[in-house]
């Protein structure tokens, strides 16, 4: 246990070594290059770190819900009931008789007919005739000139078209030209061309004529004839007389009986979720004060328990988004400490921060925690930071805490100076 009077005398141990480790820090600075006076970008390369791991990551939302579930029960319930027992019995009686009955015989035979066909005998027939055609032709005839006198006064033909023309007894298909010319020294040209084309010559054809005839045929045929009838017959047959006694009683007995009492209750449910989270980037940059953490059992100059104020800043990067996708934004921040204890005794989560947030490209939380055990170098603070679209940034840094032992400084000096004390880092920033 830690009393009071203890923690004074580690507090002026504390104040002492802290005193005599500033001097000495100022005594080396005074000496050292100005590149060495600003030290929080070589701490921030060394100190945070963000997971490059840009595969989707498993964000766990799992979780307990009250739902409705159907309860099954009940028990048996022993019931007193009647039933009737029946004790009737049957006498059986009878005789044989003689007597006749009528039996519906089914029979059929076969008788002949007189019936009729028709006899088809149509039939195809060629029939000759004789059909006008127009076969080709070509030869001119000219009236009223040569052809000199035609050729001479060509210029004043005018064409009549196709007409039918009879020469020499027979029919023809002719272009047919005139010539009504009067010259102008007197008289007048009449000449008629004709360009036979076609002559009309008589051809025998032939072609198949139907010609329908038939005739109807008689024929002996045969069908079923239906000689089904009833028949009287004798035979010896049983007479039965039997006859039944009625009797019996009411008897009780018990019957089991289930009873349901299955009803519908609220219960709590744990249901299983979660999603891939996307990569995303920007810069983180976390302060931590003071810059060594001691248990909270420690007491500062204040009197107030020892701890950590940590302070968590972002800077989303959304300059690689296309136009038309929306912007990243941080809406839920996730802050907890693996403390990793001495002597082989565990692993202690510590949760400092779990807290959905207005969604915000560039932000920033402060957080205050205390802890309860001391832990080594290889304690991890993790961060998260989740996007509205489910994805995530993990940052993470050793964030040793410091026990008893860490604060017991002599006054004459000891090798247990602060320079033994786990941690040291107060600035650390990153890019992902």
């Amino acid at each position: 246990m830690f009393f009071k009077s203890e923690a004074k005398v580690f507090l002026r141990k504390i104040n002492l070594s802290s005193f005599l480790i500033s001097i000495a820090l100022i005594f080396i600075f005074s000496f050292l290059p100005a590149v060495f006076l600003i030290p929080q970008k070589i701490e921030a390369e060394s100190w945070l770190m963000v997971d490059e791991n840009h595969d989707k990551v498993w964000v766990d939302t799992s979780h307990w819900e009250k739902k409705q579930v159907f309860v099954k029960s009940g028990y048996f319930k022993d019931n007193i009931k009647k039933r009737w027992v029946d004790s009737s019995y049957v006498v059986y009686d009878g005789y044989w008789e003689t007597g006749s009955y009528r039996v519906w015989i089914n029979s059929s035979s076969v008788q002949s007919y007189a019936a009729y066909r028709y006899i088809d005998t149509s039939h195809y027939v060629t029939e000759y005739y004789y059909s006008e055609v127009y076969k080709p032709v070509n030869f001119t005839v000219i009236k009223g000139t040569d052809s000199y006198g035609w050729s001479v006064y060509s210029f004043a033909a005018k064409a009549k078209g196709m007409q039918q023309v009879t020469y020499n007894g027979s029919r023809y298909l002719a272009n047919v030209y005139v010539i009504d010319y009067r010259p102008a020294r007197g008289g007048s040209i009449q000449a008629v061309k004709y360009v036979f084309l076609y002559k009309a010559a008589m051809e025998l054809r032939s072609r198949k004529v139907w010609i329908s005839s038939g005739y109807w045929q008689a024929y002996t045929a045969y069908r079923q004839v239906d000689t089904s009838h009833w028949e009287t017959r004798t035979e010896r047959h049983w007479v039965d007389t039997s006859y039944k006694v009625e009797r019996g009683y009411w008897e009780e007995y018990s019957e089991s009986q289930w009873v349901d009492t299955s009803h519908y209750e609220y219960s709590n449910i744990f249901v299983s979720s979660g999603y891939r989270s996307e990569p995303v980037h920007g810069k983180i940059t976390v302060e931590k004060s003071p810059e060594y953490v001691f248990t909270r059992w420690h007491k500062g100059d204040d009197g107030e328990n020892c701890g950590m104020e940590l302070k968590i800043s972002w800077e989303i990067d959304n300059s690689g988004l296309l136009p038309e996708q929306d912007p990243q934004r941080i809406k839920k921040v996730y802050v907890y400490q693996d403390t990793e204890r001495f002597k082989g005794l565990g692993s202690e989560r510590t949760c400092l921060y779990d807290n959905t947030i207005s969604p915000v490209e560039s932000g920033s939380v402060s957080i205050f925690s205390e802890f309860d055990y001391a832990g080594n170098e290889e304690s991890l603070c993790h961060i998260y930071l989740f996007t509205e679209e489910g994805q995530s940034v993990h940052a993470f840094f050793s964030n040793p805490v410091n026990g008893f032992i860490s604060i017991n400084i002599n006054y004459d000096g000891t090798s247990r100076d602060a320079d033994c004390w786990l941690g040291g880092n107060s600035f650390g920033q990153s890019v992902f």
